[in-house]
């Protein structure tokens, strides 16, 4: 089996690239499932690990300007009040959009996608928008485009160009499942778990497991949520432990608060 000391390698290490590197791309974070930071997932016995993975997420992102896409609608705006709250309190302006493109994107420091469908052209706009310095959180599991497969296979070429995979089926059943977390943030414990899929790291990429799980009866020990800067940006250093890690992610994450580019619309 695998040891984590392989797949925890990413982002900790692209701080030796130097600060003009790092600032140069955003993180995109991905997670298999969409309801993981719905208004569901602050309740019991979820809410501990919840705040935590969005108290670190706002740590690993940074900024001050947030924005939050609510075209999906198993995630509308109002499963996202807690989520908003939240942020907030941690300083930060939060906005919503019912859609996504560069030019929506291009004033905000982060956007955080609940499981939408996305075109080419927005995949595209998504690629520009984190390879020009935003940082993104994008989820999956939604069923958008059919099946579990389907919407691996359409993610998984953007995927691709921060590597990290998508796998091809859901788990659990329907209905919402308590995710054990293995690996992540301090303090985070629990995550609520949907129709999601597990999202992992390429053998060669440079993504990390930024949260791994495990669930009552299988699958046990799986990626649930992935981290990665562009290819090319982020180096690929020696293993470290986790806690090592969360200090990378917010190390970069304080050398990314960049100047924003001025985006013309495609």
């Amino acid at each position: 089996m695998q040891t984590f000391g392989i797949l925890l390698c990413g982002l900790a290490g692209s701080v030796a690239l130097g600060a003009a590197t790092a600032a140069s791309a955003g993180v995109l974070v991905a997670a298999g499932d969409e309801w993981t930071l719905s208004d569901y997932a602050y309740g019991a016995p979820y809410q501990t690990g919840t705040t935590a993975f969005v108290q670190d997420l706002a740590t690993t992102f940074g900024g001050s300007n947030y924005l939050l896409l609510t075209g999906n609608g198993n995630v509308p705006t109002g499963q996202l009040t807690q989520l908003t709250s939240q942020l907030t309190s941690l300083g930060k302006t939060v906005e919503t959009s019912a859609t996504f493109s560069l030019a929506i994107a291009s004033g905000y420091d982060a956007v955080f996608h609940f499981g939408q469908g996305l075109t080419s052209g927005q995949f595209a706009d998504l690629d520009a928008y984190v390879s020009a310095g935003g940082d993104a959180y994008v989820s999956l599991g939604g069923g958008w485009y059919g099946d579990a497969a389907s919407e691996a296979a359409a993610w998984n070429p953007f995927f691709a160009d921060y590597g990290l995979v998508a796998g091809s089926t859901w788990f659990t059943g329907a209905g919402f499942v308590d995710a054990t977390v293995t690996q992540g943030p301090a303090g985070a414990t629990n995550l609520i778990w949907g129709y999601g899929q597990s999202i992992d790291r390429l053998p060669d990429g440079n993504g990390v497991s930024y949260v791994r799980g495990s669930f009552a009866g299988g699958p046990q020990d799986v990626g649930l949520v992935g981290s990665s800067q562009p290819l090319g940006v982020a180096g690929v250093p020696e293993p470290g432990t986790w806690a090592l890690m969360i200090m990378g992610f917010g190390t970069v994450g304080a050398l990314m608060r960049r100047r924003r580019t001025t985006w013309v619309a495609v």
